[in-house]
């Protein structure tokens, strides 16, 4: 009798740390062996791609697990690189940090031949055999351009891309740079694992739109589990606002930032749904910020002279206390917040106290932005910047500002940006490279932009970021 295979080799195998094991589907078994060819050659680039849930970070886990030389993770985003580091049990770093540039620098307008001062120190992308870098979506031209002077200056790095096309674009390129690498391998095949979510069905049909939605999404069908786990639609502002004040009034939600998300396309949408979720929370009579306020870092601001950080952009912060309104040692008006990041590799939090400015006061407000002036001017004269950074990072704004004292419009150079913003709400753009349990999806909101290639790939990133349920107005 011909019994059926039961013995499985190593090769189609990993363990993960905690017990579990998972057995490779044929792609990914190709994808580990086309790889390994890749470091055996002469080549630089290999690029990893495939939608969400076929288990491109298990073939990465499968390759470190049996490279023997020095590899690193990163990502564009501090939030992308947190979850790769934490995927593969890695310390990663920002490509940024990799290639010695300041976390908010403008690649649009950087002269790698002429930075500013400190814009550039020393890269130590050279430092690693494998750089193996996610959501390479993100990646524009400039940012290519850079990683690929340092690689032809190198003798043994090479680098592993990972991406989704179907994602949106970096802002300047129709399509990342990375996507045109001729040394690649693609997996369309949904992981086992992925196939018990209610979810994973439907991000096949969201990757293949075209013109048209899918079909589920002109019908609305509302697909759930026995667990309500999958996608419900709903038909009436009220009922969507029920649904908002049941998730983000629960207790998952008031102690984990990644819990629940509300994703729209326009600035505006987000700003007024992060005000319509802190009234149903807080009550419409809330504070500046609220114990249980979620916060998303629009800067990256440096803890230190080292490579702590204590804002990263695009990560969510949970706030659990706030203070009385106080005045700090430059004379502005602020509340210490005290919040917690999600740590990096391990499960858990991080807490770190920072000041927040009184924006509210509108005196206060115009206070802060002559000195800041006052400092940026020195700075870039005399070439004096750790003033001005010191005074950044420990006056924290919720707000752009956009006017003087006088009423008198800043130029569009002399805006001084947020630091931080409620984050409840956020735009597709924004959430691209997170994930949280539940996702809200304004799908009104979407279908206002009138560029249909563009309104998929923001679609397509805000009905994948969810792990267990979509609710859709």
């Amino acid at each position: 009798m011909n019994n059926a295979k039961t013995l499985l080799s190593s090769d189609e195998i990993l363990y993960l740390p905690n017990g579990q094991k998972i057995v490779f589907n044929q792609q990914q078994l190709e994808a580990v062996n086309q790889i390994k060819k890749f470091l055996k050659s002469d080549e630089r680039y290999f690029l990893l791609s495939g939608f969400a849930g076929t288990g491109k970070t298990t073939v990465v886990k499968k390759i470190l697990d049996e490279y023997p030389k020095k590899a690193i993770v990163s990502a564009p985003t501090r939030k992308a690189n947190a979850v790769i580091s934490q995927a593969t049990a890695i310390q990663g770093y920002t490509i940024h940090s990799l290639l010695g540039l300041q976390p908010d620098i403008n690649l649009e307008d950087f002269n790698p031949n002429d930075p500013v001062f400190g814009q550039i120190k020393k890269a130590t992308i050279r430092n690693y055999n494998l750089i193996i870098i996610d959501e390479a979506s993100m990646i524009n031209t400039v940012l290519f351009e850079l990683i690929d002077s340092e690689i032809n200056r190198s003798l043994i790095t090479k680098v592993l891309f990972l991406g989704d096309q179907a994602q949106i674009p970096p802002i300047g390129d129709q399509l990342s740079p990375i996507f045109t690498l001729e040394n690649s391998y693609q997996l369309t095949q949904l992981m086992r694992q992925a196939t018990d979510n209610p979810l994973a069905p439907l991000t096949q049909q969201l990757r293949n739109v075209n013109n048209q939605l899918p079909e589920f999404l002109i019908k609305k069908q509302t697909l759930l589990s026995e667990a309500a786990e999958g996608i419900l639609f709903v038909d009436s502002n009220e009922e969507f606002r029920e649904q908002l004040i049941e998730v983000f009034g629960s207790s998952h939600a008031k102690t984990d930032p990644n819990y629940a998300k509300l994703i729209a396309w326009r600035n505006k949408t987000v700003m007024q749904s992060n005000r319509i979720i802190r009234d149903l929370v807080f009550g419409d009579d809330a504070k500046l910020v609220e114990k249980g306020d979620v916060l998303t870092g629009y800067r990256a601001i440096k803890a230190n002279s080292k490579e702590e950080f204590l804002i990263n952009n695009c990560v969510d912060y949970k706030v659990v206390d706030v203070s009385e309104r106080q005045r700090n040692i430059n004379g502005l008006f602020g509340y210490t917040v005290s919040i917690l990041e999600k740590a990096k590799i391990f499960k858990g939090f991080e807490q770190k106290d920072i000041f927040v400015i009184d924006s509210q006061d509108e005196t206060n407000l115009y206070d802060y932005a002559e000195i800041h002036d006052s400092l940026l001017l020195i700075a870039r004269s005399d070439k004096l910047w750790n003033a001005y950074y010191e005074f950044r990072k420990n006056n924290l704004l919720l707000i752009d500002i956009d006017r003087c004292r006088d009423g008198r419009s800043k130029s569009k150079n002399n805006l001084i940006k947020k630091d931080l913003d409620y984050g409840f709400a956020v735009t597709a753009h924004k959430a691209q490279g997170s994930t949280y349990n539940k996702v809200f999806v304004l799908l009104k909101d979407i279908q206002l932009n009138t560029n249909i290639t563009e309104r998929n790939q923001i679609l397509y990133v805000a009905m994948t970021r969810a792990r267990k349920l979509l609710i859709v107005l």
